[in-house]
């Protein structure tokens, strides 16, 4: 077991096993973070914990196949827009892009499988079904007993007194039951295309390709979707409206580039300015508020002189 504490959001974030991601406060940034991961006889489990509302933007990585359960009531989560809780499982396609957002404390646990995995070969409902989840991901309708059951297969997998080989089978087992038990999912009315999860896909590939350059316009282009249309799907995905979420990536922009510090002879209103984020008092009071301390503080912090 590998159990790790942060300080920061940014050090969680690149703990994140299996999926490169960016973790952006939505509330001050105190409290605490915490991972825990564990290899079950091959199958990857994490459990992680967060003290304060965020979001999360992850690319799975191109070899496992992720799912995700968040924590039962009265904890408030969506993936891509959709609830997440006891009835439903969040399925994470290898290479596809994801939203978490979370609002107020959270906890969540994962469930990365190997695609190269003899789970994923045979013609049986597991593998079957597996396979599918593979390429298309998304969102799973579950009977809740039977998620209950899957997220307590996890923990007991990962207590020290449980056998990797008999955590393994009995995770295995658990998800069985979950698929025999599966409920039809919604069909989505409308273009393939419009769907919030090629939407939130769509956007993080535009993210990853302007990085701070990206605007309203660059977005709203990728997606062909109207205004009405895009600050929809942000309010949805991101619980907020494409401007203001812009303005909050460049404002955690500008707190990498202080924490970096690899330009030491940079003011702190010049690295604002460098990600397009003009430097005054009420972006000062705007970044304190998030992350608890001045920008000056943030780059003695991690660089005194």
């Amino acid at each position: 077991m590998d159990l790790h504490h942060f300080k920061s959001f940014d050090s969680y974030a690149d703990a994140i096993f299996d999926a490169q991601a960016r973790v952006f406060l939505l509330g001050s940034g105190g409290g605490g973070w915490r991972i825990s991961r564990f290899d079950i006889d091959g199958i990857d489990l994490q459990q992680g914990s967060a003290a304060v509302s965020n979001v999360c933007e992850a690319v799975c990585r191109s070899t496992h196949l992720t799912l995700l359960l968040s924590q039962p009531s009265p904890c408030q989560a969506w993936l891509n827009g959709a609830p997440l809780n006891a009835a439903a499982l969040g399925i994470l396609a290898p290479g596809k892009g994801y939203v978490f957002r979370a609002a107020g404390p959270n906890e969540w646990i994962s469930i990365a499988l190997p695609v190269d995995a003899e789970l994923f070969t045979g013609d049986g409902l597991l593998a079957q079904t597996l396979r599918r989840w593979r390429s298309t991901g998304g969102m799973e309708k579950t009977d809740p007993l039977q998620w209950g059951a899957l997220r307590e297969a996890a923990l007991m997998a990962m207590t020290p007194a449980c056998p990797p080989a008999i955590g393994r089978r009995l995770i295995e087992r658990r998800l069985f039951d979950l698929m025999a038990c599966r409920l039809p999912n919604d069909r989505c009315k409308g273009r393939p295309s419009s769907s919030l999860a090629w939407l939130c896909d769509a956007t993080l590939t535009v993210f990853r390709e302007r990085n701070e350059n990206a605007h309203v316009e660059d977005i709203r282009r990728g997606l062909k979707i109207s205004e009405r249309g895009l600050r929809d799907f942000f309010q949805t995905c991101f619980g907020m409206g494409p401007g203001h979420y812009l303005c909050l990536r460049k404002l955690h922009d500008v707190y990498w580039d202080l924490a970096s510090g690899e330009d030491k002879r940079m003011t702190v209103a010049d690295c604002f300015l460098q990600h397009g984020y003009p430097y005054s008092t009420h972006s000062a009071a705007q970044y304190r508020a998030l992350f608890l301390e001045t920008p000056s503080a943030t780059r003695n912090r991690f660089h005194p002189q």
